[in-house]
């Protein structure tokens, strides 16, 4: 249990509240309605045998929202506004730290500990994305292999974007990640998406200051099966048991090689000419002819004094969100997916990545972009 894996952690030296959130919606059958109120019981049951832990549990029963807007982002932002308001109003000298966790995640023993040690010796900070891996044992082979391709899947496309160049090369997983409170209320807080609420997040905190990895502690998110949510772990893992298809498909590497030209010649514009990219690709030509790529060009020059604020302004043009268009333009019109093991061996190459032990299995291919994202933090 998620509050048993939090009790067990090292004590850091402030002051924790847990706000457990149990949503539910006005349409819910009366196994779902029954379920939540079992975990509610199951809640207020723990808290009252484990008044030793070191932090406080707040239990907020929501099981009539909306149908329309219920799911994973309101439940998110219910519980991270009223945190936000609480750290506020505390009027502490440094404002408090807000952590977005699932409750079926475990996490490791200092999870509390790196997250304070962190923001603190990081002040100008305004986010973290945090180190996360699936637990891999009790699995049986199939759900093994599905969630090894599903987390190789993940990682692939962030040290994709890394080769690319891209400052916003983090990962955007709602259970590992971290904001300040003022931040928070900056941004707006928590979106109402019922999927990819954390991507959409946390594009907008990275616009607002310097954000960062953690990579000194882990959370072990759940590799289950659930049909909750149109797209992430849940669906990928019940999509590939009842699909068992031969390969996880990934996006094409090329999309990362012709981000990467992109980037760099916007880091060299007296070589761009009236939007035209120097042999630009005809995938990444026709993509900046529907985006208006000549127009914002122009537009950030008039507004930016130095090469160093002319790219900070252009990527908070070409932001996260513009990056996974192209991505998904380029897929769907010119570069078909490929498997995910051929995908992370070819950029593996590109980036001159060496590995101490043959590329045989994915799973060994999953170390190894592991090892990648604990080393760039």
């Amino acid at each position: 249990m998620t509050l048993e894996s939090l009790c067990r952690c090292d004590p850091p030296d402030i002051p924790v509240e847990v706000i457990m959130v149990i949503n539910g919606s006005d349409n819910d059958t009366a196994q779902v309605r029954e379920a939540n109120q079992h975990s509610l019981h199951t809640v207020t049951s723990w808290v009252e045998k484990h008044t030793h832990c070191f932090f406080t549990v707040r239990t907020r029963f929501h099981p009539d929202l909306p149908h329309r807007q219920a799911g994973v982002g309101l439940a998110r932002r219910l519980g991270m506004d009223e945190a936000c308001n609480r750290l506020l109003s505390a009027n502490e000298t440094t404002p408090g730290i807000i952590v977005a966790l699932d409750a079926d995640c475990q996490v490791a023993p200092n999870y509390w500990t790196a997250l304070v040690d962190h923001f603190r010796q990081n002040p100008k900070i305004v986010g973290a994305s945090l180190s996360f891996q699936h637990p891999l044992d009790d699995l049986t082979f199939n759900h093994r292999q599905g969630i090894i391709h599903y987390e190789l899947f993940l990682r692939l496309y962030r040290q994709g974007l890394r080769y690319a160049g891209s400052p916003h090369a983090y990962h955007t997983v709602g259970s590992a990640m971290a904001v300040r409170a003022d931040a928070y209320r900056r941004v707006g807080g928590m979106n109402q998406r019922k999927a990819g609420e954390d991507f959409y997040f946390l594009q907008k905190v990275m616009a607002h200051g310097m954000f960062s990895d953690l990579t000194t502690t882990t959370v072990f998110p759940s590799a289950r099966m659930s049909l909750r949510v149109p797209f992430g772990t849940g669906r990928a893992m019940t999509q590939w048991h009842q699909e068992q298809p031969q390969h996880f498909l990934t996006y094409d590497p090329k999309v990362y090689a012709d981000l990467r030209h992109f980037f760099q010649a916007v880091g060299k514009t007296s070589r761009i000419r009236d939007g035209h990219i120097p042999d630009a690709s005809p995938c990444l030509e026709a993509f900046l002819a529907k985006q208006r790529f000549n127009g914002a060009l122009a537009e950030i020059a008039a507004n930016t004094a130095s090469a160093e604020s002319f790219m900070k302004r252009f990527f908070l043009w070409f932001n996260p969100f513009k990056i996974l268009k192209f991505v998904h333009f380029a897929s769907d019109a010119w570069y078909p997916r490929v498997p995910v093991g051929q995908a992370a061996r070819t950029l593996l190459q590109w980036m001159g990545t060496p590995v101490d032990q043959p590329l045989d299995g994915d799973e060994t291919l999953l170390h190894v972009f592991q090892r990648l994202d604990r080393n760039s933090g």
